[in-house]
């Protein structure tokens, strides 16, 4: 009797866990750690709901009623990622611009796997990150599709690099105390325009200094590609999901639009598991329109690629 009251109680405790993580997730602009149960908005959504189901079995209204609550708090969150705004579509014949992303993995060496997929989706940019020595080497076969390339500094361990069909010319930069390498690119587009494409990858969210480096990268990120004339694109593996509260201050002080309000989420990391959160991102500016925003196949990376369709304004 005893046991089968423990095990009846087990929901109502997993309940409590999942309200906490719920009011942590907005007090991110306090503290980096509660910030961090920001990241699981749509796992709380659906174990929230199979609480709402469990409790209406037992017939057990008030714990329904908590359930619902808490679950509708986290749904209306992700509401605008969710349901998208209606965009007419543009003529055949508006110019158009594909951007494959993908952070590779230091570990990884499946270079087929990659290359396959890059010939397969065949984009006007690449943009590839933790690229080691090896990787460089198995993609100078690239070069002769895109022939412009820019990478960041040499030094970092963290690769980053820039494949474009079109014109390009770019530079590394160290963006904020402590900041990991990220590549300022300007790209000649098809409609005569320069694009300014700010390529980044921040310290991940895993302990007090990398906490502090990674904000101190992205406000600089967001105040380099604010100054930018034209066009402008911010894409990378940000480590933050866009219902963080370090994610919106990012795209607040950019100035540019979260390519998921109008492309929806793809959920890239981690690559292995059945459930993913969305940590690489695309930002923008008016010019450039989303047609299409979805992830890719598994490449033997913990991040699945990004890809990107975009209509030139």
């Amino acid at each position: 009797m005893k046991r089968k009251r423990f095990f009846l109680s087990l929901p109502r405790a997993f309940l409590a866990c999942l309200c906490i993580a719920t009011l942590f997730g907005f007090c991110g602009r306090w503290s980096w750690v509660l910030d961090l149960f920001s990241h699981f908005r749509v796992v709380y959504v659906w174990a929230l709901a199979l609480l709402v189901g469990w409790f209406l079995w037992r017939k057990q209204r008030a714990w329904v009623g908590v359930a619902l609550v808490f679950c509708v708090v986290n749904f209306v969150t992700l509401w605008p990622y969710l349901f998208l705004p209606r965009i007419p579509l543009p003529p055949a014949s508006s110019p158009r611009l594909k951007v494959f992303h993908a952070n590779l993995l230091v570990l990884n060496t499946n270079y087929a796997a990659v290359q396959e997929q890059i010939k397969a989706e065949s984009p006007d940019i690449v943009a590839l990150a933790e690229l080691t020595p090896g990787w460089f080497a198995a993609l100078e076969p690239l070069k002769k599709t895109y022939p412009y390339f820019v990478r960041n500094d040499a030094g970092d361990r963290f690769g980053l690099g820039i494949w474009s069909k079109f014109p390009m010319t770019g530079e590394a930069q160290y963006l904020g105390a402590g900041a990991r390498c990220s590549v300022l690119a300007k790209v000649d587009l098809p409609t005569g325009k320069k694009l300014t494409l700010l390529y980044t990858h921040p310290w991940p969210p895993s302990k007090a200094a990398w906490v502090v480096e990674q904000k101190r990268q992205l406000a600089a990120v967001a105040e380099c590609i604010r100054a930018e004339p034209g066009p402008k694109l911010l894409l990378g593996d940000l480590n933050a999901t866009p219902w963080s509260a370090l994610f919106r201050k990012l795209e607040h002080d950019s100035g540019l639009r979260d390519t998921e309000r109008d492309g929806g989420i793809a959920f890239t990391w981690p690559a292995p598991l059945p459930i993913r959160i969305p940590i690489d991102h695309c930002l923008v500016s008016p010019e450039l329109q989303v047609l299409r925003r979805r992830a890719g196949r598994a490449t033997g990376s913990d991040h699945l690629p990004l890809i990107l369709d975009f209509v030139l304004q």
